[in-house]
């Protein structure tokens, strides 16, 4: 029988560090929950508890000249929704917007202008100046009324009727301009108006001219006095109004598919291209950005980097306030020339969001890049576990139901739905911030409980929808289950045996992560080559694991290399795994297999063991703690629990624990057990049932200690190997005196 190991206050050690079923998971008693159901709760605005993102989103927004926000945080915060909900509070006018129209230049036909009025006199420009075209064109028609014999006798070639028309149309002309500039006296207007009214005129006077005088030379056109055919001179002269101002509404934009066209605007021709562009001017669609001109541009980084040129173009529109509205090839005119604009001066503050990993890539890639985007709001997946955090869960809860029409929660289930935000962190403290999954998990929910007709969410319902999203994603995990059933893969989850202990190794298929136990082995022997990784010779380990094979080394070296060299030659094995391996999860199991191997002491099979250690022999905390106790418990549970199983782990992950229900009702059935320890000395004792020893006064180990048992191993292997260097120096000697006669005589 194992000899009983006591701790320093007298208690049993497997006892002091076995944890209570309490110490596994939280839980939440749904009758402390005040209210039957969610449907009783206030309504409230959706809390997506980020106060750093909140704070430095805010601040973006309503300093003016301060840059743009790059909101940076991992998918699933709903990055978009608290974008949105801050700028609902929060949204100032970034500028002046104003209502935007494009005409082309009088003077060069391939070159559009921009016109900028204030809010609400956009279109009724452009009604203006269309009304002034076509009044003309009736007063044309009025004027050119057929004449009488008599007047073509007076005057066969209609000079003087002509001069007449003329004279009264400058006056039309003039009462006209005086209105149109007493409207609108901006002085970017005033100047279009003049070119306008110019050119206007010159039409009008040739329309009279045509029907004055019905058959044209033959070598008249466009421009030379006369027309080939009336053209429609609305169509021409009437501007394009690009944007219209909402007036004192704030423009929030959010462009869902950032292509170069549609961030930017393009150009549209008409389809009889051949004709002069005076005829057949460009027309101009324009794009998000200058749609939220004056406000806010909400963007998805993540799709801006995949379009190509997008970013480049956006910067510059960014840096200098101008939008350069990108032409195509296919928009040029009969000369040969690109059509040329001039740029839009633009006043836009952009919000984009993306994760860290993109940030930084552009960080590197680009310096410009926080020039531009100076106010970074950073998102956390996980919120701290409070009171105001809970409650901020059922209002989001309540939020849920009530938009999608969805069936209320019982207080059952609201409970339930609380302690799966937990786990699904992998910490009792914290709380899920992955508020797109969680609400994947109430519409699950609600669909099991409309399939029973039931009016309320209840327990069960949430319960089963964590089983079947489990069981959509675990077939991984259930395909490398079955090799371990049948035998493939060699996993021993009882006895005991010296050099062998379970590890438990962490699978990540992206949407699901699980544990499943893995053996590792350690051979020792008589050399100097040290500890030998067979992954790293094989080429399988990762930089991580590697360090945690140094750091194993440095562990041996502080405590058992003080008063002798280290000669040995040990290999360290995780067998049957034939994938590239990481971390150092395994170096407590290596050192404790390793030790094993050193004094030749088995270990405890039925006890799995994760966890990283330090040079001093301080076990630290992994990642994946709960996978991987459920990995191992799965396996036990299939072969049958007998009570001497449980997972090892580091006392500072018991914080992290939210174990399966049912391995929690094992372990209150004392048919599973975990322990959580500090050091190495701690863990070997647990796995070997032997105390490991301090050192004494005089440098020793006491006898039938752990340490005791592998200090004398080492002075085994350093003077066995010292002699048999000995005598090997010695015979070389004794041959080259020719005391022994050479070899194959």
């Amino acid at each position: 029988m194992e000899a009983e190991l006591f701790s320093n206050n007298g208690t049993p050690l497997s006892a002091a560090c076995r944890l209570s079923p309490g110490q596994l998971r939280w839980k939440i008693d749904p009758a402390t929950l005040p209210f039957e159901s969610t449907q009783e709760l206030e309504p409230a605005a959706v809390d997506f508890c980020q106060p750093r993102a909140a704070r430095a989103l805010t601040i973006g927004i309503r300093m003016k000249n301060s840059g743009h926000v790059f909101v940076c945080g991992p998918s699933g915060t709903d990055r978009k929704g608290l974008i949105e909900a801050v700028l609902s509070r929060s949204a100032r006018p970034n500028g002046i917007p104003g209502d935007y129209l494009s005409t082309i230049s009088f003077e060069e036909p391939w070159r559009p202008i921009w016109i900028l009025l204030p809010p609400g006199k956009g279109r009724a420009f452009q009604e203006a100046v269309e009304e002034t075209v076509r009044a003309g064109m009736e007063l044309t028609q009025d004027l050119a009324l057929p004449r009488s014999a008599a007047e073509q006798e007076a005057d066969p070639e209609g000079d003087g009727l002509y001069r007449r028309c003329r004279q009264s149309l400058d006056l039309w002309l003039e009462d006209r301009a005086k209105a149109l500039r007493l409207e609108y006296g901006e002085k970017e207007t005033l100047q279009y108006l003049d070119a306008f009214l110019k050119s206007l005129q010159r039409d009008l006077e040739r329309m009279l001219q045509v029907r004055l005088r019905p058959e044209p030379a033959a070598h008249a056109c466009p421009g030379d006095g006369a027309f080939e055919e009336e053209p429609d001179l609305c169509s021409i002269y009437r501007p394009q109004l690009l944007l219209e101002s909402a007036g004192k509404e704030v423009p929030i934009v959010f462009e869902p598919n950032p292509t170069f066209w549609n961030l930017f605007g393009y150009c549209v021709r008409p389809m009889d291209s051949g004709r002069s562009p005076r005829w057949a001017p460009v027309r101009f669609q324009p794009g998000s950005l200058l749609r939220a001109n004056g406000g806010f541009l909400i963007l998805d980084f993540e799709e801006v980097a995949r379009e190509p040129g997008v970013w480049k173009h956006l910067k510059r529109c960014l840096e200098y306030n101008l939008l350069e509205l990108p032409v195509s090839e296919q928009v040029m005119g009969n000369d040969g020339f690109l059509l040329r604009a001039d740029p839009i001066p633009i006043q836009v503050k952009v919000i984009a969001w993306g994760d860290e990993v993109l940030f930084q890539d552009f960080c590197d890639k680009d310096p410009q890049f926080t020039k531009i985007f100076k106010f970074r709001a950073d998102m956390d997946s996980h919120i701290s576990r409070t009171e105001e955090h809970l409650r901020a869960y059922l209002g989001f809860l309540r939020h849920c139901c009530e938009k999608e029409g969805l069936p209320h929660f019982h207080r059952t289930g609201a409970a339930v739905f609380l302690e799966a935000g937990a786990e699904l962190t992998g910490r009792q403290n914290k709380l899920s911030a992955q508020w797109e999954g969680l609400a994947d998990l109430v519409r699950e929910a609600a669909y099991w409980a409309q399939q029973e007709a039931s009016d309320l969410v209840m327990d069960r319902h949430v319960e089963k929808c964590l089983r079947e999203s489990r069981y959509r994603r675990n077939l991984p995990e259930e395909q490398i289950q079955e090799y371990i059933d049948d035998g493939s893969i060699l996993i021993q989850t009882d006895g005991s045996v010296t050099g062998q202990v379970n590890g438990i190794t962490l699978y990540d298929t992206e949407d699901y992560m699980f544990g499943k136990p893995c053996r590792i082995t350690v051979q020792t022997a008589l050399g100097r080559s040290g500890v030998i990784n067979i992954e790293r010779e094989a080429n399988l380990s990762g930089k991580i694991h590697d360090k945690g094979v140094l750091i194993l080394c440095g562990f041996l070296r502080d405590r058992y290399a003080q008063d002798k060299p280290l000669n040995l030659s040990a290999s360290l094995c995780l067998e049957q795994c034939y994938t590239d391996i990481d971390g150092d999860s395994a170096s407590l199991g290596e050192i404790c297999g390793l030790l094993s191997s050193l004094a030749g002491v088995p270990l405890r099979q039925g006890i799995a063991v994760t966890g990283a250690i330090s040079q001093k022999g301080e076990v630290l905390p992994v990642g994946g703690v709960n996978e991987k106790i459920a990995g191992f418990f799965e396996l036990c549970r299939r072969r049958g629990l007998t009570g001497g199983q449980g997972v090892m782990i580091p006392r500072s992950n018991v914080q992290d624990l939210m174990l399966p229900r049912e391995l929690v009702e094992a372990a209150e059935q004392e048919k599973f057990h975990l322990y959580a320890v500090n050091t190495v000395d701690e863990a070997m004792e647990i796995l070997s049932g032997l105390p490991s020893g301090q050192r004494g006064p005089d440098g020793a180990y006491p006898p039938d200690t752990l340490n005791h048992l592998i200090d004398e191993r080492l002075w085994h292997l350093s003077r066995t190997l010292r002699d048999f260097y000995a005598e090997e120096a010695e015979m070389e000697d004794e041959e080259e005196e020719g005391l022994f006669p050479p070899e194959g005589e």
